[in-house]
């Protein structure tokens, strides 16, 4: 930075005299051609050092708790309120900001015990051993999105803590059910499901789409991979799988409960779902037709998300089982 340039003794001189005779700064400066810039004075805090951490660990308490509400609950113990204002800027000081809560699956602790047993077990998988998975999965469209957002405050890299997350519930609401599977760096057929999928509908997609499709994209000796759905794993389904496996057919992928983020398939619904959006449908019948993005999604676009399945065993692990935000890695 510049030394600022000191004023000579003719220039003090003058600026006295032009003051006295009513001259403002700023004309001083231009007629002396001089800068009139001035340290401006801070303006004192509203509140202590003690209030501030109070700001900080009320909000870290309950993730949910508004700028208002933390705000209410400082000036309860003070004589001359704070403006909710000072409180926001407090928050962004320490990097809480309002965000979307993310939604994800509960997960207890045996939940996150099986995670890692997992993660650990096909962390060394090479990308060849990933390429024979078949991916497999149902995902629920709607025209009209009925899940209210909840806002959190947070850090940035506070996405995926407990705190900062919504479960997600089952609802309700005009929508499309459908099956899909990919494996391989391509994708199979996306099959429309009508009604409630129950045991006996999720067998016949089993005969009739899930184990077509292995040989139209993956081939002989793949890998079954299937969530623990009560459907998928009845009695009806399981000993049909476990015929398959039997004659070598398939084999079956262990998974561990309440981890969808853990499969390449939840990214290929989320995107699907935010073309559809875009197109914005107005009945089943339209959303059914815009669902035929499923069919544009090319192999570098697959080959992309079956590769970081070593990243995510990384996360798991580093994580303990828990979540991790799957879109920085």
């Amino acid at each position: 930075m510049a030394k600022r340039q000191q004023l000579t003794v003719e220039q003090r001189s003058a600026i006295y005299t032009l003051r006295a005779e009513g001259y403002s700064e700023r004309k001083i400066a231009k007629r002396l051609k001089i800068s009139c810039k001035r340290k401006k004075s801070e303006r004192p805090k509203s509140t202590t050092i003690a209030e501030d951490n109070f700001i900080i660990v009320t909000s870290k308490r309950d993730r949910r708790l508004t700028a208002p509400a933390i705000t209410a609950a400082l000036n309860e113990s003070r004589q001359t309120p704070v403006s909710t204002s000072t409180v926001k800027r407090q928050l962004l000081s320490a990097e809480l900001r309002e965000c979307v809560a993310v939604k994800k699956s509960k997960l207890t602790a045996r939940h996150k015990q099986n995670r890692l047993k997992w993660a650990k077990h096909y962390i060394n998988w090479s990308i060849k051993k990933w390429n024979k998975v078949l991916w497999t999965d149902e995902s629920k469209f709607e025209i009209y999105g009925s899940n209210w957002r909840v806002f959190v405050c947070r850090q940035m890299h506070e996405k995926t803590i407990e705190a900062s997350m919504v479960p997600t519930i089952k609802h309700g609401g005009r929508s499309v059910m459908v099956w899909g599977c990919l494996g391989n760096k391509r994708s199979g057929n996306l099959f429309r499901i009508n009604g409630i999928l129950k045991k006996e509908g999720y067998l016949n997609i089993l005969q009739d789409q899930a184990i077509p499709s292995k040989t139209n994209i993956i081939g002989l000796h793949f890998i079954y991979q299937q969530d623990n759905n009560r459907k998928h794993s009845s009695k009806l389904c399981k000993t049909y799988l476990l015929e398959k496996k039997g004659d070598r057919t398939i084999k079956i992928m262990d998974w561990p409960s309440q981890s969808p983020d853990l499969s390449p398939i939840e990214l290929v619904w989320d995107e699907l779902d935010r073309r559809v959006k875009i197109r914005s449908p107005t009945s089943a019948k339209q959303l059914w037709q815009y669902l035929e993005e499923w069919a544009t999604l090319n192999e570098q676009y697959f080959e992309k998300i079956i590769n970081r399945m070593g990243k995510i065993c990384r996360a798991v692990i580093q994580n303990k089982g828990g979540h991790f935000d799957e879109y920085r890695i």
